[in-house]
């Protein structure tokens, strides 16, 4: 049986955002932001039903909305902390991660129901927001630590910007699951390894096994079952569909360089064929990578026609492989 991990989408959403997982959300948001919530309430408890109606709504548009995120969380005095797992990179990722943390912070403007807010100030409503985001790649470069945290400091002597309260306004957190630069043993190493693994080590925190237990698959009702199947397969072949246009804008990238090396001469077209042999090398090795990336698509039984649409590969030889396996 295929191992699902806390990543997946519902899994992520059911063990933060369930009723009775408060003090799990809590105690994930208190780790990261080292920050001491005595309360944090979701904007949206995770029901199975409302789930499977969200999820199928988002099919529907022809892309995400920017306004969502996926948790929004609230403190007992009205602070906000959104939380993303996005565990592929994509381009203006720094500028996304920016932009849901500046607006959950300006979400609050004029809302009467601040108990800070003075008669006509209505920045006088607005809360400290901070934002984590879990990763599964390197933010910056290999080397940084796996738990980064970026605030509104003095360039000068690192005092923190403050607002009325004498808080914090922003924090942007990111943890990043393939980094190995963590402190062993911290709550955050057990979280990173939880995430990144589905296991928890035996000293972990009470709280990160209970987690474990609440998301594990035979644990889950039917429908949870089939919806983390279903999430999973639109993954891969999302993933598929990524993959192949990365591999076709390189095939496009060097037939145009090969075309401008015959134009600039012979001996530029000489250097540009031995780049093309370094490529075509590549090429075979990204090959392989895609006949094993099929391999697992066969396994989790996806429909040979929609493979073979991503994939680029013929139904015969996605029989042969299947063949093969079996």
């Amino acid at each position: 049986m295929k191992k699902y991990l806390p990543t997946n989408d519902l899994l992520f959403k059911k063990m933060l955002t369930s009723e009775d997982s408060l003090h799990i959300l809590k105690a994930f948001v208190n780790d990261l932001l080292e920050t001491d919530f005595k309360e944090l309430q979701p904007k949206q408890t995770y029901h199975i039903d409302s789930y499977i109606s969200n999820y199928e709504k988002a099919q529907q548009k022809p892309k995400i909305q920017y306004t969502e995120v996926d948790i929004l969380a609230t403190t007992e005095d009205g602070t906000q902390t959104t939380i993303e797992c996005q565990i592929q990179p994509h381009d203006h990722f720094n500028s996304r991660a920016l932009f849901y943390l500046i607006e959950a912070f300006r979400s609050s403007l004029g809302k009467k129901k601040s108990k800070n807010i003075i008669k006509d100030n209505l920045f006088s409503s607005l809360h400290p927001a901070y934002g984590i985001n879990i990763i599964d790649f390197h933010l910056a470069d290999a080397q940084g630590n796996a738990l980064r945290r970026f605030r509104l400091l003095d360039e000068k002597t690192q005092q923190p910007f403050l607002g009325d309260q004498e808080e914090e306004l922003l924090i942007l957190c990111f943890l990043s699951l393939k980094s190995k630069n963590i402190r062993i043993n911290s709550a955050v190493y057990h979280w990173q390894t939880f995430l990144k693994t589905g296991e928890v080590a035996a000293g972990a925190p009470e709280y990160i096994k209970e987690a474990k237990q609440r998301i594990d698959f035979y644990n889950l009702g039917r429908e949870e079952q089939k919806m983390i199947m279903k999430i999973d397969k639109a993954e891969a072949i999302s993933n598929a569909v990524m993959s192949t246009k990365l591999n076709q804008g390189k095939r496009e990238g060097l037939e145009q360089g090969l075309k401008q090396g015959m134009k600039k001469g012979m001996k530029k077209g000489m250097r540009q064929g031995i780049k093309q042999g370094k490529e075509e090398g590549r090429e075979e090795g990204r090959e392989l990578e895609k006949i094993d990336f099929v391999r697992s698509m066969l396994e989790d039984g996806l429909p040979l026609e929609t493979i073979s649409k991503y994939s680029k590969l013929s139904i015969e030889k996605l029989e042969e492989l299947k063949r093969e396996q079996e």
